[in-house]
């Protein structure tokens, strides 16, 4: 879906609240990663000076799976310098960072379909093999819990052995890095609800909250639903059936625009884009068995040379080009933009080697076209 319909559906929400829209977007898109980061910060500034001084409440629609903690923290520090002020809109996803950011509104209004999540942040670390683990504070302490509990081992001896062994699998650096990354993350959340959470008995309720969200999930991709929200103590808006319908609208636009529902596999992209060609098989060549040999010395030999002469043609390119974040309203607009080049060719064997160049990549203007 192009700007000019997106620009009617923010157009859409801000009639219905009264209030100004901002969007910030980042790809859920199978294989083309993005998160929130602080990059994102000097569009949000853009987005402010765009608006009228004498404007002092905003709403901001999210869609992310989360990113940088500290970034969730600038981005509203710097929304709250500006507006008095301010809601978080979800039509389908916030997670991780942007459940972060999101404690920081004054209200958050959820559609049916939209979750927030815990805020216990991940921690990946590389195997000596090479591979990746991911894993938070939380997991080290359940480890510990379990030996304790459940297989029933107490004495400080076996603890300290289990330990040492713990450590030879996960880097100690790693569990310390954990650790503080686990405090910050109820830090800001707690920073941010006091933005708005102003008496002595609020204050307490912020910490709670918090650590709750922080170290009371079981996995960091539990979905916290409007109604658990609440639960939490979440400061969630009232139902609004119409308004429901219009961030869902607004909702589908980005997916449809950021091609949220369509996993970009380069191989499939590839093939589908032109690439077809390069890599067909030649047919196979089969010399009846009586054929005299300096024929069939002949034959192979021009074989030779035409897989020669084709392996020195110029490699096929398909240029691609991936929308990986967007902040947008009904007054300015950006992106941020991959564009890249894919090739392919076949090797020994018949397998297929793909390769993929990013030639450019960062936040970019669009046109206001929107009519």
């Amino acid at each position: 879906m192009e700007f000019k319909e997106r620009f009617k559906n923010y157009k859409a929400i801000e009639e219905k609240r009264g209030r100004l829209l901002v969007v910030y977007a980042t790809s859920t898109r199978a294989n083309v990663p993005a998160m929130i980061a602080g990059d994102a910060v000097r569009e949000f500034i853009d987005q402010i000076d765009a608006i009228p001084s004498d404007i002092t409440s905003i709403d901001v629609l999210l869609h992310s799976t989360g990113g940088d903690a500290l970034a969730a923290w600038k981005l509203m520090s710097v929304l709250r310098e500006r507006f008095k002020s301010i809601a978080v809109l979800v039509p389908y996803m916030a997670f991780s960072a942007a459940t972060i950011f999101s404690l920081g509104a004054d209200e958050i209004v959820m559609h049916p379909h939209a979750s927030l999540g815990p805020i216990d942040p991940q921690i990946t670390m590389r195997l000596p093999d090479g591979t990746q683990r991911r894993f938070a504070f939380e997991d080290v302490g359940a480890f510990l819990r379990f030996i304790k509990e459940e297989v029933g081992i107490s004495e400080q001896a076996y603890i300290t052995s289990i330990v040492d062994k713990l450590f030879s699998v996960v880097d100690p650096i790693n569990v310390g890095a954990s650790k503080r990354a686990s405090e910050l993350a109820t830090d800001v959340g707690e920073r941010l609800l006091r933005m708005h959470m102003t008496t002595a008995e609020e204050k307490n309720r912020a910490r709670t909250i918090a650590e709750g969200l922080n170290k009371t999930f079981f996995a960091h991709g539990d979905a916290v639903s409007r109604s658990r929200a609440r639960e939490l103590q979440l400061r969630i808006a009232d139902d609004n059936s119409d308004l429901e319908k219009l961030l869902w609208n607004a909702y589908i636009g980005i997916e449809s625009y950021m091609c949220l529902r369509n996993p970009f596999n380069p191989l499939q992209y590839f093939l589908a884009n032109g690439g077809a060609g390069s890599l067909a098989h030649p047919a196979p060549v089969v010399l009846p068995p009586n054929t005299p040999p300096q024929l069939a010395n002949q034959i192979w030999q021009q074989i030779v040379q035409q897989a020669l002469q084709a392996m020195s043609q110029p490699t096929v390119e398909v240029e691609y080009t991936l929308v990986n974040a967007l902040i947008e309203s009904t007054r300015k607009a950006s992106e941020y933009k991959t564009i890249g080049s894919l090739s392919a060719a076949r090797i020994i064997g018949g397998e297929i080697q793909l390769s993929a160049t990013d030639k450019e990549a960062g936040w970019r203007e669009i046109p206001l076209a929107t009519s």
